[in-house]
């Protein structure tokens, strides 16, 4: 870290002043930021499950899916307002409409957050039956991820990505630091999200808005708020779906099976990070292109995203699928033996999620309406899933929960891609079909190594020809991935 970065971490965050960043470059640092985030909640569901077992990371994933689950109620909303509305404000060079939207998201973060941190002390208490201290422990967690999600929304809308890379790291080894200590001196309780809290703690006040002043007009004042109610009702009913997910797995099979459960997720959802790290670049650049009213630039990168997420996820997600039971068998232990069954459902549900990225943001980055869109497929995915729980759940325990949020990914994803594909008329059959294509092959290889009962080193190797036949049926779609190739170098 050179004196300049860590002057930049220092200093407030400035809404006028964004750092010049490339998407490219933008979505390389927010992926570095993301991928420390996810490993500071792998290695807390690893750390936990292997040196306190399985009920107690059951009791932990379901009291930080309760945290998360609440603040998407609206705070976590209001990061992506700040990093659609900052960055169309800087689009507009309207650095006066950035602070007065940033100052009016910061009031509606801490009236929300604090709100939903009292309610969460009695929902877990109902859900776990816990003690207040425990609840306590739940609800700062609500709090310091409400102000995360804003703060970290507003440094993407504001332009300062490497800025908020940076925080993510140094906090993120912090917390793992405290964790380790947690479970060393024998922290066996909820208590163990407390490294959590300081972590997400210590990166809002660190990215705390400061300088944002000013009240917005009315108009803008009812657009964004608007808009953070629309997407935190759309964000409950997808990303809260799977949080919900790991809840229904406590309240139907016990801490045990939910902790199992849990570990299957850990391991479904990193790879998303690269959807998620696209996103976060993806609306601040859609958004000031709309802004810009360059319909061709919009259009285009709907386009090349959808295309670059189709091919990389279903290689990623697909190798996952398929090589599900030596992963689990080289991460967990024994007691965790029931996830590899889990994972191929989840990795697949968790891919159909990811491909719908780019047309969510589409359709975000285009008005109201388009949230509406978003907002009423994730509620109908959402109803969709909770039904299949309802109906299978009690029979088939976790396996039936995993079944349920697939089912209502499916329809969570289909909507926004459909209406984006026929509104901007971009060209996407073959890119679906050959996605139907490849989870099916990658659904088909798990179904032979668990009927046949192969030996766990084979998996490796049919993953291999499931990646060289998805490389053959896409070979033109890589070609156009940004990837370096320095074989290419020095060729005229």
């Amino acid at each position: 870290m050179t004196v300049v970065q860590l002057r930049g971490m220092l200093r407030p965050v400035r809404l006028d002043e964004p750092t010049s960043t490339s998407l490219a470059r933008g979505g390389v640092y927010s992926t570095i930021g993301l991928v420390a985030q996810g490993l500071l909640r792998f290695a807390t569901a690893f750390l936990v499950g292997h040196l306190a077992g399985a009920s107690v990371l059951g009791v932990v994933a379901s009291a930080i899916a309760t945290s998360l689950t609440l603040a998407l109620l609206w705070p976590t909303t209001t990061g992506s307002a700040a990093s659609k509305f900052l960055a169309r404000a800087r689009g507009a060079e309207s650095p006066e409409q950035a602070r007065s939207a940033a100052a009016h998201l910061r009031m509606r973060t801490m009236q929300t957050g604090v709100l939903l941190g009292a309610a969460s002390l009695p929902i877990w208490m109902l859900i776990d039956d816990g003690s207040w201290t425990d609840a306590l422990c739940v609800a700062g967690l609500t709090i310091a991820y409400s102000g995360y999600s804003f703060t970290r929304g507003v440094q993407f809308g504001a332009g300062q990505v490497p800025r908020a890379t940076l925080w993510d790291v140094t906090s993120v080894l912090l917390g793992l630091a405290g964790l380790v200590v947690l479970l060393l001196a024998g922290v066996r309780d909820t208590a163990l999200v407390l490294p959590l809290v300081a972590t997400y703690g210590l990166y809002t006040l660190a990215s705390w808005p400061y300088g944002a002043r000013g009240r917005p007009d009315r108009t803008l004042r009812r657009e964004l708020d608007g808009f953070v109610a629309l997407g935190a009702i759309g964000s409950l009913a997808s990303t809260g779906f799977l949080q919900l997910s790991q809840v229904a797995a406590m309240l139907t099979a016990g801490d045990a099976e939910a902790g199992q459960y849990a570990s299957a997720i850990a391991l479904a959802t990193p790879a998303s990070l690269l959807a998620a790290s696209l996103s976060l670049v993806l609306l601040p650049s859609m958004s000031e292109a709309w802004g810009r009213r360059d319909l061709v630039a919009f259009r285009a990168r709907t386009d090349a995203a959808t295309r670059g997420l189709a091919v990389m996820l279903v290689a990623i997600f697909g190798a996952i699928m398929v090589c599900s039971r030596l992963i689990v068998d080289v991460v967990w232990d024994e007691e965790f033996a029931g996830a590899e069954k889990l994972l191929p459902v989840l990795a697949a549900a968790v891919l159909a999620t990811n491909l719908c990225v780019a047309s969510v943001n589409a359709l975000n980055s285009r008005s109201q309406r388009g949230m509406m869109v978003n907002t009423a497929a994730s509620i109908i995915g959402m109803l969709v899933g909770a039904a299949i729980w309802v109906a299978v759940a009690p029979r088939m325990g976790t396996a039936g929960v995993a079944l349920g949020y697939l089912c209502g990914t499916v329809v969570i994803t289909s909507i926004p891609i459909t209406v984006v594909w026929r509104k901007d008329g971009h060209r996407w059959a073959l890119v679906y079909v050959k996605v139907l294509l490849g989870v099916a092959l990658a659904g088909g290889l798990v179904l032979v190594e668990h009927a046949a009962g192969l030996a766990l080193l084979l998996d490796p190797v049919l993953a291999l020809g499931f990646l060289v036949v998805w490389w053959a049926l896409n070979r033109a779609e890589v070609a156009r991935l940004p990837i370096p190739r320095p074989w290419r170098r020095g060729r005229s």
